[in-house]
């Protein structure tokens, strides 16, 4: 539950409401005497090219400007918005406007809490916003929802506005006869359980909050400024992009595991000698994963490595350098994201503290590009991620004994070498299954179209609105880009988390699960997998349970849980 504001807030918000219906009040008397009134933008002017086009002289009119406003961009398409990014949308923009500097009334700001409160859920499309002037159309969709046309006066000059009422979705009651069409399914983020709602009018959505209201002055234009969907996504797909950075070191230890490779990589030597802090905590946390292996190489810090030289393929041995890179990317995003959630973002503000009477300042703090870039620094990021992890999955379903040896040239020595796609087959049965080979294959598919979708959506702009936007963010369409990467890479962590214990069944197999065993992390998760369905495989079998289940663990985190407490609690500092 959000909590209501408070009576400090309150006052702050309704001190520039009272300077934006005084200047209203001014603009009136201005025409009732004779006098031309001034043009204030966003409250009695048009909007974008059309601003000071004609400056509106009556309390109607500036309304149903603002109702024009929401709507002629109420002009989204494509799917809808799921029900975390919508609330999200909700807090942020009550946030924004919470500043007291939009010129809204403290009652926008309460009826956008009682919306997150009460759950009423706007139906919003994703798609047609440039990311700059706002997130003009799926904010416009949102408050249509929650706004009604203000009514004509007894003389209004024929003005008329669409009394359109606006989609949302209210939960939908067991063995309801509905319309075709009108059903919409979600789905929860985190273990995948199901809602199935209706689309219903605006009206029916509004009552548990005591109904629609009505705009007044500036209030529109200050609901749908600032990158506010934007923004919304990308604080999710951060937190979810911040959840796969930290399973990478658990994925990087396990496939260490399943190769039984070498420790010397992650040593903080190595990563001093560069000064590269975020690499030194990611190959710490590698090493804490693996402490107590007797499946890796057995070289340490004070023991020889017995195979020479101790060199892994470049997706194990520079896993730290790569996903530090990736720690610092997302550190950067945070900030900028961060920056936009605490941020008063429409157009203009106003700052009763100015000197001239003149209060309203026109700025772009509505300009989505901090939210672009870091969505497009992100699916950079996240790509590789799962780029890296691809490569792994490759190396373990196609890991030549003859790298494997204690002497590779001679080939003697204890082998380390898996079996073909991760399946062990009886004698004269080679080929018979194909074992893990189409998990790579999926994955390799999937880190495909991250590639596509990584290309940097801040580079192109497009202008619009008789070139008066003449440059714009596209922050929405990185956004969205960024969000699908990640939901890419969390199935590719989970298919890398899947080959890896299945790496490690085999070599544990090899010498009948009694000289060796995985460290105290990686046996953790490990275990965990098996008991929760991702069994070992022994044959071909329909494998898509286990992809469903491993990724539930990623996602709500009891896998990464699960091998931190078995570290033991004497592992050292991150170097650095």
């Amino acid at each position: 539950m959000i909590a209501p504001l408070n009576e400090t807030v309150a006052q702050r918000i309704e001190q520039t409401a009272a300077w934006v219906a005084r200047t209203v009040d001014e603009i009136v008397s201005a025409r009732e005497g004779g006098r031309t009134p001034s043009a204030y933008y966003g409250i009695n002017t048009g909007f974008g090219a059309l601003a000071g086009r004609s400056a509106l002289d009556s309390e109607h009119t500036i309304e149903v400007l603002g109702r024009n406003l929401i709507a002629s961009h109420s002009v989204g398409v494509g799917p809808y918005f799921d029900l975390a990014t919508v609330r999200a949308a909700l807090l942020i923009r009550a946030q924004s406007l919470a500043h007291g500097r939009s010129g809204v009334r403290p009652v926008i700001v309460e009826t956008l809490i009682a919306m997150i409160n009460e759950g009423v859920y706007p139906a919003v499309p994703e798609q047609g916003s440039l990311g700059a002037s706002g997130d003009l159309a799926p904010l416009a969709h949102m408050v249509l929802v929650m706004s009604s046309p203000p009514e004509a006066p007894a003389r209004a000059d024929g003005l008329a506005c669409d009394p359109t009422d606006g989609e949302a979705f209210v939960a939908c009651e067991p063995d309801q006869m509905l319309p075709q069409g009108s059903l919409y399914l979600t789905e929860q983020y985190d273990n995948g359980r199901q809602t199935l709602w209706r689309r219903a009018a605006g009206a029916e959505a509004m009552a548990p909050v005591g109904g629609k209201i009505v705009l007044q002055a500036k209030e529109a234009l200050a609901l749908t400024n600032g990158a506010t969907f934007s923004a919304a996504i990308a604080a999710l797909a951060l937190r979810d992009a911040l959840n796969l950075l930290d399973h990478a070191a658990l994925m990087v230890a396990m496939t260490l595991e399943g190769i039984r490779g070498f420790r010397d990589p992650f040593f903080p030597h190595v990563h001093l000698a560069r000064g590269h802090l975020r690499a030194g905590q990611f190959a710490r946390q590698v090493l804490d994963f693996v402490d107590g292996s007797t499946l890796l190489d057995p070289g340490d810090l004070g023991v020889n490595p017995a195979r020479v030289p101790p060199q892994d393929p470049y997706s194990i041995r520079c896993a730290p350098q790569v996903h530090g890179t990736i720690a610092d990317t997302l550190d950067l995003a945070r900030q900028w994201i961060e920056m936009e959630l605490n941020a008063a973002t429409d157009n203009p503000l106003i700052f009763l503290e100015l000197e001239r009477s003149y209060k309203s300042v026109s700025g772009g703090n509505f300009h989505g590009e901090p939210i672009a870039m870091a969505m497009d620094f992100m699916a950079i990021a996240l790509t590789e991620l799962g780029s890296m992890s691809d490569r792994r999955m490759f190396a373990m379903n196609d890991y030549y004994p003859a790298r494997t040896y204690a002497d590779p040239v001679a080939r003697t020595g204890p082998l380390h070498g898996l079996n073909s796609f991760l399946v062990e087959e009886p004698p004269g049965q080679a080929g018979l299954n194909t074992g893990l080979m189409m998990l790579q294959a999926t994955a390799a598919s999937l880190v495909s179209d991250c590639k596509a979708l990584a290309h940097p959506d801040s580079v192109d702009s497009i202008p619009s609105s008789g070139n008066q936007e003449d440059h714009v963010s596209m922050s929405l369409n990185a956004a969205r880009h960024a969000r699908e990467i990640v939901r890419n890479i969390e199935q590719v962590v989970a298919l890398e988390l899947i080959c890896a214990a299945q790496a490690m069944s085999l070599q544990l197999s090899k010498n009948g699960n009694s000289e060796l065993r995985p460290g105290c992390g990686a046996g953790a998760a490990y275990d965990l997998l098996r008991s929760s369905g991702v069994a070992a495989l022994h044959q071909d079998r329909v494998l898509y349970p286990d992809i469903r289940a491993a990724v539930t663990l990623v996602r709500n985190g009891e896998l990464l849980r699960a091998a931190r407490a078995a570290v033991p609690a004497a592992s050292g500092p991150s170097p650095g």
